[in-house]
């Protein structure tokens, strides 16, 4: 009795690691498929704007965009060609550059982090430098403190789409939009919404870029 006792033991004592292996493998499967994988891209083809390039990964070609960050359009004179021109100095073509990505956007375009040949973060230097603005709406795909950090840093230091304005120049998404979202003075209810307004992006309420927007709603 005691010897089938302990067979029935020893049997369930294997099955259960049989279980516990099989979870765990499937846990660390899960951790590879959630988690954002690196991969090398074999070099850079070219840089598109201010925050997308296209990249060959294994003889594919690839369409990318940087993660939480966005570019003054190539129409938001000059900003977006100095967004574009810094970002081809960061990422050459036929450089080899490490690529780490998230998602997919609607596009079709992989979203994703990616390092210069010497290991620099583009997105954090584009940031550091004032050329592009941090997109707030996915902030929990990256670094969000250190962005916003030094996106403080620029606006301080008036560096690019930060130096001729206090709020900066208008949004990338908003002027995406065209007259979608841009407002009249006449159209916005208060002094006060008109200020929250411009530290949201419209920054061409402000005419005269002295950091109020719609003066004559006073």
């Amino acid at each position: 009795m005691k010897r089938i006792f302990v067979k029935e033991c020893l049997a369930c004592r294997e099955h259960t690691l049989e279980l516990l292996a099989s979870w765990v493998a499937r846990l660390v499967l899960g951790l590879i498929a959630f988690t954002p994988q690196p991969l090398m891209a074999s070099h850079v083809i070219r840089v598109v704007d201010g925050d997308s390039f296209i990249i060959r990964v294994n003889g594919l070609t690839q369409q990318m965009r940087l993660a939480c960050v966005d570019a003054p359009e190539i129409g938001q004179f000059p900003y977006g060609r100095l967004a574009m021109n810094a970002f081809r100095g960061l990422l050459p073509s036929d450089s080899e550059v490490a690529v780490y990505p998230i998602k997919k956007d609607r596009y079709g375009r992989t979203v994703g982090h990616v390092s210069t040949p010497g290991g620099v973060d583009v997105a954090e230097e584009l940031v550091r430098r004032g050329l592009v603005f941090v997109y707030t709406r996915y902030l929990s795909e990256c670094d969000g403190p250190k962005l916003l950090l030094l996106e403080s840093q620029a606006r301080d230091s008036k560096k690019g789409i930060w130096s001729k304005a206090t709020y900066g120049i208008t949004r990338p998404w908003i002027y995406r939009s065209g007259s979608n979202l841009r407002l009249r003075c006449s159209e916005i209810s208060s002094w006060d919404r008109a200020q929250i307004l411009l530290q949201e992006g419209h920054a061409y309420l402000d005419l005269d870029n002295d950091g109020e927007s719609c003066e004559e709603l006073r």
